[in-house]
């Protein structure tokens, strides 16, 4: 299996002013139902390996929304492969790559008490959302975890419209939070959690963000959590 490495990793790296490598996580429909991906989401490998299935195992909650924000329960409720059906306008799904800890050797995939010169570490989480259709619902946080709220339809976006967006945690606007389209970032949320961004073309879209908070603990310095947004501007062939 190819490094797991975070978005966070590359999101520390930029705030420290340096370039690094990170994979992008997106929803992909196979013969099973839809599966969560990570790699590079524009197919190339970028030196590393292809796009690969994110290990199960670390998927820790997927939830499933119709277009009116209520969650589609029933017998498939919170099933992996994700099975969408015409009820499902929106998916939600909570991952944990665990900790990372910096050292003078290099990164691992270990809390710093497990680890030999540690000089800076994080506990991961990522969330992902993917839009499937629109519901004026959606304009609201469906979930606790960080998240990505578009205020308005970004599916009938095309190239050169701007996209207002909230950033939120626990359901509150996050100040502050690092936002990223295709891996380049578009600027910080505002002190209401609010970023406008411009979809420069059509197609797959995946905007990102991060928020980091400090924790006392001995297996790390901050909880790192990062935020995915997934949706397709224009139609969808």
């Amino acid at each position: 299996m190819k490094s797991l490495l975070p978005l966070s990793v590359a999101l520390l790296a930029l705030l420290a002013g340096r370039p690094a490598s990170a994979h992008d996580l997106w929803l992909e429909e196979t013969g099973r139902g839809w599966v969560l991906f990570y790699g590079h989401a524009d197919g190339q490998s970028h030196g590393g390996a292809p796009p690969a299935a994110y290990p199960a195992e670390r998927i820790l909650s997927v939830a499933r929304f119709d277009d009116r924000g209520a969650p589609v329960t029933g017998e498939s409720a919170g099933a992996y492969p994700i099975p969408i059906d015409a009820r499902c306008a929106a998916c939600c799904l909570l991952v944990s790559s665990g900790y990372w800890t910096k050292t003078i050797d290099g990164m691992r995939n270990l809390p710093k008490n497990e680890t030999t010169g540690p000089l800076q570490s994080w506990l991961s989480y990522e969330s992902v959302k993917r839009i499937f259709r629109w519901g004026e619902a959606l304009a609201s946080p469906l979930t606790e975890d960080l998240e990505i709220v578009p205020l308005h339809d970004p599916t009938a976006l095309g190239p050169g419209d701007k996209l207002r967006l909230l950033v939120t945690f626990g359901g509150e606007p996050v100040e502050g939070a690092i936002v990223l389209i295709g891996g380049k970032p578009r600027g910080q949320t505002d002190g209401d959690g609010r970023i406008n961004v411009k979809i420069r073309e059509g197609g797959p879209q995946i905007v990102q963000a991060s928020h980091r908070t400090p924790i006392e603990s001995e297996q790390a310095d901050e909880i790192v959590r990062t935020a995915t947004l997934h949706f397709h501007a224009g139609s969808e062939e």
